[in-house]
């Protein structure tokens, strides 16, 4: 009877290799997200950071520029809705002009979340002027 090779044994053995390298790549994933990750400093800093193009592109739409104004209100009708109180006083402001509704239309908009106030500034400083 002639010696059949054991392939069970081969086969656990590619197993365990496969297993270790998929661990390797495991473990060198978590490394380089590990790298990637800002301490807690650093996203302080960059929450500052992001917060303050925000503040600076409020202060310039908050001026008294209907067109900007209606720029900012048409870009929040895309990001929060057209019945949304913030964009009904965007609208608001952006067609009186006056110094208590664009006050009312900033308050609303400091209002949003800061990932709302981005995209609309955003989209408004992208878009053309809206007459």
């Amino acid at each position: 009877m002639a010696k059949r090779p054991n392939y069970g044994q081969e086969r656990a053995e590619r197993q365990r290799k496969k297993a270790a390298r998929r661990d390797e790549r495991l473990a060198a994933r978590a490394s380089r997200r590990h790298e990637d990750t800002p301490s807690v400093e650093d996203a302080e800093a960059a929450q500052l950071t992001a917060a303050e193009p925000t503040a600076e592109a409020t202060s310039h739409f908050a001026a008294n520029d209907p067109i900007a104004m209606a720029s900012l209100a048409h870009a929040l009708k895309f990001v929060c809705g057209a019945e949304h109180p913030t964009t009904l006083a965007a609208q608001q402001a952006a067609r009186s002009g006056g110094h208590e509704d664009i006050g009312r239309a900033r308050a609303l908009f400091l209002q949003l979340t800061p990932r709302n106030q981005r995209a609309a500034l955003t989209i408004a400083a992208a878009a053309p002027a809206v007459r």
